[in-house]
């Protein structure tokens, strides 16, 4: 049997109750980058989700990406802006937030849209984990770029710890964090299953104790 036809079984037999997600991001640009670059090896619900909640209360009329590089700019410095509106003391993460906004705004330029969010949909959906090295940010890696592209609707899947786990555990062996997203998303496609909803299906699981699924039919750890 080979690492698809596995992870596909697994897939079929945990998650045949999850269905499409009409969206799994924030409601404007700025608020989507912020919460993929603050969620890169940081808890979501205690770290990540109140700062998001927070910028938007603060910020309502931040929406482009422009109106956040402005914000940002307007600080001596992207780590002052990160302490000052993110209570966030962190160099190197500021910078890669600044890197990833500057990388989003040229990207957009090449996709059609009426707005910059349907611009960066369809940026999306038509890269591949092979573009992830485009970005050319430090720090910014396949993960990030990944969940960049589920936050904007793609249908793909993001290779953090949970994933990398669950995905090994499935085929019985460790795989790199390419390889699961490849396997995953060949698997979900092959029963016929949306592999966002796999995805927080599996991090709901194991980030958060929270489960539908039914017995562990996957090897244990």
């Amino acid at each position: 049997m080979s690492d698809i036809d596995k992870l596909a079984w697994v897939l079929k037999e945990r998650f045949d109750h999850v269905g499409a997600r009409k969206s799994m991001g924030w409601l404007t640009t700025s608020l989507n980058v912020l919460n993929c670059v603050l969620s890169l090896n940081r808890n979501y619900d205690k770290f990540v989700h109140p700062r998001v909640k927070a910028f938007e209360k603060c910020h309502p009329s931040i929406e482009e990406l422009a109106q956040l590089r402005d914000l940002i700019d307007s600080y001596e410095s992207p780590v002052r802006f990160s302490i000052q509106e993110l209570d966030y003391n962190y160099c190197e993460w500021a910078q890669m937030l600044r890197g990833v906004v500057e990388y989003l705004i040229n990207v957009q330029q090449e996709y059609e849209g009426s707005n910059e969010y349907e611009r960066l949909q369809r940026w999306a959906t038509s890269v591949t984990p092979k573009d992830a090295d485009s970005v050319g940010v430090k720090g910014f890696g396949l993960s990030g770029f990944q969940y960049l592209r589920m936050l904007f609707g793609a249908q793909t899947t993001k290779p953090d710890r949970h994933i990398i786990r669950f995905v090994s555990e499935a085929v019985g062996r460790r795989v790199s964090d390419r390889v699961a997203v490849d396997l995953l998303e060949q698997a979900a496609q092959r029963v016929g299953l949306p592999v966002c909803g796999i995805d927080k299906a599996i991090w709901e699981e194991r980030a958060r104790g929270q489960s539908r699924c039914r017995a562990d039919h996957s090897l244990s750890e």
